[in-house]
């Protein structure tokens, strides 16, 4: 009777555990999917912690150039410019430099780190390419608008993006193609034409959008990428053949590159990296190595005698320019002007407050230095300031990302370390093979993704829709490995109790979720739940959406995953059953 009422007791207990598991695996699909919903909307609705902008000092320098014509090839890579000889001529005859790109490279982001000079986390960009009907406009400073302020004439040729990115009170004309295919490229260039032949504007900014597109679309070493380069290097010659380059400054650059198979949004070297042309008796002919895409608009601003951008996070770069000493202290002493104001409106925006006093001192000695005539100390004083302005930004934002981390820490090892004990300490030999089981599923995922993708980056993902799907797939691919293995355990073990089948079954599904959670408490330790006050490292971003996309589909699996292993176990025992019935007619 009390070997009964145990065994009862011992079943009961059973049965609550299965219950538990299953309640566990729905809260983990329920989680994973209200993660990724939040994490999705932090990517799309991202605002930077700088709310206003510094105020617009309106103090325009000494033009170093009437005009400046500003090409944009979006999607070109860097080994492309060989195959576009009116490029490459120019970049081994001027000036030529490597542009390093902001995180997320995608378009509207790059575009607008392009025209501001502030990165992504500042500039109040989408940081996914918002949808066609809702695109914001800019805005932050454009150059478009510190040249108007300086009384200046702009004009703006290309896709469609760009009318609802660019206000029209800041410029003079403007052209908007269709969209982004050859022919819409062929318009913005005869627009560029008529605005440069016409009236010539003091800033022309031309865009080309078919070269990306053929990037997504056939992969950034293919044939037809290199066709529609050439095609754009055509134009390109046409733009140059109209140009006065005694009077007027090429700049010729990308918002970004491109993978091999098509892509960007990533990290990747080929995506990070573009080339940078500029042109003109006012350019010092040279290789300048890597600068910073913020650095585009303000050395635009500087030529053109415009005020700094008010977000620039950039410097001119005056090295590629032939001026004088007295025209660039007054341009860095706007600069320090500028980004003192800048850091004393982002500073308190995280939670410091002013800047040092020593930075505040900097600019003070700068300025009076200025005062008293002596320009090469205003100069290198206004440097400096610039520098140790930005310094202590970038010291304050990375203490406050430690700060936060630590904050974070105990939680995500509260995740990785109790379900590990209790495995340690409860799992037995099962739930060591449940563990092998579990890794060897995520071996599989990643060797399927590998060979489908082979990517870990924002760069892979061309439509949400299709990533997730593609994600499923592999997972379902890959729970038929672990699945196989749970089931040979059980065979093994000669298990024939339904209730231990379920158990085991969905103690090797919650396993796999368990892996899943650790890599997204690793990112949650990075990163934090969503995104708030600053872009973080994107790659993990990726990572954690994966986990989290896995984790849905291994929940939902393994809800049914039981009934999948009892139907094997059955038809198992039948094809035993059916073998040793044979086995006597055989020997017969």
């Amino acid at each position: 009777m009390i070997g009964q009422r145990r065994g009862g007791f011992n079943r009961f207990i059973r049965i609550l555990a299965v219950l538990g598991s299953v309640l566990l695996l729905a809260a983990s699909a329920g989680g994973a999917y209200l993660w990724l919903l939040h994490t999705q909307a932090s990517l799309e609705g991202y605002q930077p912690p700088l709310r206003v902008q510094p105020k617009a000092t309106g103090k325009a320098t000494r033009p170093l150039a009437p005009q400046v014509v500003f090409v944009l090839i979006d999607g070109l890579r860097e080994d492309a410019v060989a195959g576009m000889p009116t490029l490459s001529l120019l970049q081994r005859q001027a000036a030529a430099a490597r542009v390093l790109v902001g995180r997320p490279s995608y378009s509207q982001p790059t575009w607008t780190t392009l025209v501001t000079g502030a990165w992504p986390e500042l500039n109040g960009s989408s940081l996914l390419n918002a949808p066609d009907d809702a695109i914001p406009p800019i805005l932050a400073d454009t150059i478009f608008a510190v040249a108007r302020r300086a009384g200046l004439t702009t004009a703006l040729a290309g896709a469609p993006w760009w009318q609802k990115m660019i206000p029209e009170e800041v410029l003079d004309s403007r052209f908007y193609a269709n969209g982004f295919t050859a022919d819409d490229d062929r318009l913005s260039a005869e627009a560029g034409l008529r605005f440069l032949n016409n009236f010539a504007p003091n800033l022309t900014f031309i865009y080309f959008g078919s070269l990306d597109e053929a990037g997504h679309e056939a992969g950034a070493t293919s044939a037809a990428y290199r066709e529609v380069a050439a095609q754009i290097d055509d134009h390109l010659r046409d733009i140059v053949a109209a140009l006065d380059l005694r009077h007027t400054v090429l700049i010729v650059t990308s918002d970004h590159g491109q993978v091999d198979q098509g892509g960007h949004g990533g990290g990747e070297r080929e995506v990070m990296y573009t080339p940078l042309v500029a042109a003109g008796d006012l350019v010092i002919p040279g290789d300048y190595g890597t600068i910073n895409e913020t650095d585009i608009a303000p050395t635009i601003a500087a030529i053109l005698g415009a005020p700094v951008p008010r977000l620039s996070q950039g410097v001119a770069r005056f090295e590629m320019l032939r001026t004088d000493l007295a025209t660039r202290t007054q341009v860095e002493l706007e600069t320090a002007l500028q980004r003192r104001e800048l850091a004393n409106l982002y500073l308190p925006s995280i939670g410091h407050g002013a800047l040092s006093e020593t930075a505040e001192g900097d600019v003070e000695v700068a300025l009076s230095s200025m005062e008293v005539q002596n320009v090469e100390s205003a100069y290198s004083l206004a440097r400096i300031a610039v520098e140790r302005i930005d310094r202590e930004m970038a010291q304050v934002r990375q203490q406050r990302i430690l700060r936060e981390r630590g904050l974070r820490l105990p939680l995500a090892l509260l995740v990785v370390a109790v379900p590990l004990v209790l495995l340690i300490l409860r799992g037995g030999r099962r739930g060591l093979w449940l563990f092998v089981a579990a890794a060897v599923t995520q071996l599989a995922y990643h060797g399927l993704y590998l060979h489908r993708v082979g990517l870990y980056s924002f760069s892979s993902i061309a439509e949400i829709d299709t990533t997730v799907m593609m994600t499923a797939e592999n997972v379902a691919l890959a729970s038929l490995a672990g699945a196989a293995i749970v089931l040979w355990c059980l065979i093994r073990e000669h298990e024939d109790s339904v209730l231990s089948i379920i158990q085991t079954s969905l103690g090797y599904s919650l396993l796999v979720v368990y892996l899943l959670a650790c890599q997204a408490a690793a990112v949650y330790w990075l990163n934090g739940f969503r995104i708030t006050w600053y872009v973080p490292d994107l790659t993990a971003t990726f990572w954690q959406l994966s986990a989290i996309v896995q984790a849905l589909v291994v929940a939902g699996l393994g809800l049914v995953l039981p009934i999948v292993l009892l139907l094997a176990g059955l038809v198992y025992q039948g094809g035993r059953a059916l073998r040793r019935r044979l086995r006597p007619a055989t020997r017969s």
